[in-house]
């Protein structure tokens, strides 16, 4: 029997250019291999087992990188967990009821509030539907202030409704930057007649199952301060449901109408320690005044105050180092003497 090194090449491997001189190489490199586990006192791999042996040297020699390749599921947590919190505005509303003779939150506290800061159009707009807002910064009276500034309360969650006559109504927000949330005015109305003036021309309208309520929305600004929009709403009817678009989705919600009194509006940046006070004016004649702040039955009336929580730094806050952004919210004493 001839030995394979000196077997003639057959005629399969006469058409193969190479085919001799590569088994040639590799019986080389398995003597080799194997003289030198020999001398290392190692046992001797096969020649089956070399092209494993030498796939695992490689694979070592790499690093193994076809293992260590990141999962990109992985790495979207990370990145996700690395991303900041949305940062929340501390807005706190109060609603102090009140009798329409009372001088103390009357013509004393609107002579403190500038009404100013809305503008000639927004302050008639208002005027006349029976509204009137502006903010104060001055220091409050003792008397007003004890007031408008009660002690905090333990329950801080929205309610579902305001009690039926509550000499006070007091809660805190937190607030994502420009996401609307809905502070109740008054609930459970059965029948609202509502006269719109607008333009010089008057709209009436009225609403079953009525609740009275406004659209807040803040957003940080300059120098500790935060804008504050309020968008009288009024929602009615049955509860219905119906198709809501927000961020690019539909999703299947529950719920009354809406009508949005755009043209009513409210819009101001209130300072850290101040406050924007929201109430009615002139004399009852179914407004928004009388529809938002007047009870239906007797002369007692309502007064809003919606109190941003004070934000340190001079700085916009969208801009701050996280820590001063995310700082606790102060004690609203500023207002009070």
């Amino acid at each position: 029997m001839l030995d394979r090194a000196t077997r003639p090449a057959t005629g399969r491997d006469h058409h193969r250019p190479g085919a001799s001189a590569h088994r040639a190489a590799t019986r080389a490199v398995t003597h080799a291999a194997a003289r030198a586990a020999a001398r290392a006192g190692l046992p001797v791999v096969l020649p089956v087992l070399l092209p494993v042996v030498l796939l695992a040297v490689l694979l070592s020699a790499g690093g193994c990188r076809s293992g260590l390749r990141p999962d990109p599921a992985a790495a979207r947590s990370a990145a996700e967990s690395a991303r900041p919190a949305p940062r929340t505005i501390g807005v706190e509303f109060v609603f102090v009821r009140h009798d329409r003779h009372d001088a103390a939150l009357g013509d004393e506290l609107w002579g403190l509030v500038d009404e100013q800061v809305l503008g000639d159009a927004a302050r008639a707009r208002l005027a006349a539907n029976g509204l009137r807002a502006g903010v104060v910064t001055a220091r409050l009276p003792p008397h007003i202030a004890d007031r408008l500034l009660p002690p905090p309360a333990a329950d801080e969650s929205l309610p579902a409704a305001l009690p039926d006559n509550p000499a006070l109504v007091r809660h805190v927000l937190r607030l994502l930057p420009g996401r609307s949330s809905d502070v109740l005015a008054a609930t459970g109305i059965g029948e609202l007649v509502l006269l719109e003036r607008t333009e010089g021309a008057v709209r009436g309208t009225t609403y079953r199952d009525a609740s009275p309520l406004f659209a807040l929305k803040a957003w940080p600004a300059a120098d500790g301060r935060v804008r504050l929009r309020l968008a009288p709403t009024i929602k009615h009817g049955p509860v219905e449901r119906s198709w809501v678009g927000e961020e690019g989705m539909f999703r299947l919600e529950a719920g009354q109408r809406r009508d949005l009194l755009e043209h009513l509006a409210i819009e101001a940046e209130v300072p850290g320690g101040s406050m924007l006070v929201v109430g009615c004016a002139g004399e009852p004649a179914s407004s928004a005044g009388d529809a938002f702040f007047r009870d239906r039955a007797g002369g007692a009336q309502r007064l809003l105050a919606i109190i941003p929580a004070a934000r340190t730094g001079t700085a916009d806050p969208m801009f701050a180092p996280t820590g001063a952004a995310d700082a606790a919210d102060e004690p609203l004493e500023s207002l009070a003497e």
